[in-house]
C-alpha cells in the first residue's frame, strides 16, 4: 500500500454565507497549529479567507447549492488549501494597475493576487459531480523564489490559461458524487 502524499487531512462543509469565512479561518488556524506548522498559520488563514470569500460570492444566487467546502491537507512541511463551490466559471483576476498590483482604492479584487503571491503554486479545476470548481493553493515552509522576466507580479504567478477541458482531479483527490454523502468526504 502506498502512503498518501497528504497524510494529514480535514474537510469542512460550510453554508455559503458570509459567516462561513470566519469559521473557515478559525478552523484553518487551529488545524495548522495542531499539525505543528505555526509558521504557515498566518498565510494559511489569509488564503483560506480569500478562497472561501470568493467561493461564497460565486455561490450567491445558485438555487440548488447552498454550500462551499474547504479541504485542508498537509505532509508536515506544506499545506494544501482547496475550496469547492458550485459555480463552474474559473476565477477571473481583476485588472492590475500600472505597477502590477491591484488598485488599493478598490474595495475588492485583491484575493487572487494574494493567493498567487503567497502560494508556492495554485490553480483551479472543474468538478463533474457535484458540478462546480475547486480553487487550490499550496503553501510551503520554504521561502518563495522571486519571479524572473518582465511580467507583472500577478501575471508571473498566475497559472497559464487552459482550454475548457480542465482536469476533474488534482493532487490525487477527486470530489465525491452528489448523493454520496458530504461533498467533502475523503
Amino acid at each position: 500500500m502506498t502512503a498518501h502524499p497528504w497524510p494529514l487531512r480535514s474537510y469542512l462543509e460550510l453554508g455559503a454565507l458570509p459567516t462561513a469565512v470566519p469559521c473557515a479561518r478559525l478552523h484553518a488556524r487551529h488545524l495548522v497549529w495542531e499539525w505543528g506548522l505555526n509558521g504557515l498559520a498566518d498565510s494559511t488563514e489569509l488564503l483560506v479567507s480569500e478562497l472561501v470569500t470568493n467561493a461564497v460570492k460565486a455561490t450567491a444566487g445558485q438555487e440548488d447549492q447552498a454550500a462551499v467546502c474547504l479541504r485542508l491537507s498537509s505532509d508536515s512541511a506544506r499545506v494544501l488549501i482547496e475550496v469547492w463551490d458550485a459555480d463552474p466559471q474559473p476565477p477571473a483576476p481583476k485588472d492590475l494597475g500600472e505597477d502590477g498590483t491591484p488598485d488599493p482604492q478598490e474595495e475588492g479584487g485583491r484575493g487572487l493576487f494574494l493567493v498567487a503571491a503567497l502560494s508556492t503554486r495554485w490553480d483551479c479545476y472543474l468538478t463533474q459531480e457535484p458540478t462546480g470548481k475547486v480553487v487550490w493553493g499550496e503553501l510551503g515552509t520554504e521561502p518563495l523564489e522571486p519571479s524572473e522576466g518582465s511580467q507583472s507580479a500577478l501575471q508571473a504567478l498566475l497559472p497559464p490559461a487552459k482550454a475548457s477541458g480542465r482536469r476533474s482531479r488534482q493532487n490525487g483527490f477527486s470530489w465525491p458524487r452528489r448523493g454520496s454523502g458530504s461533498m467533502c468526504s475523503p
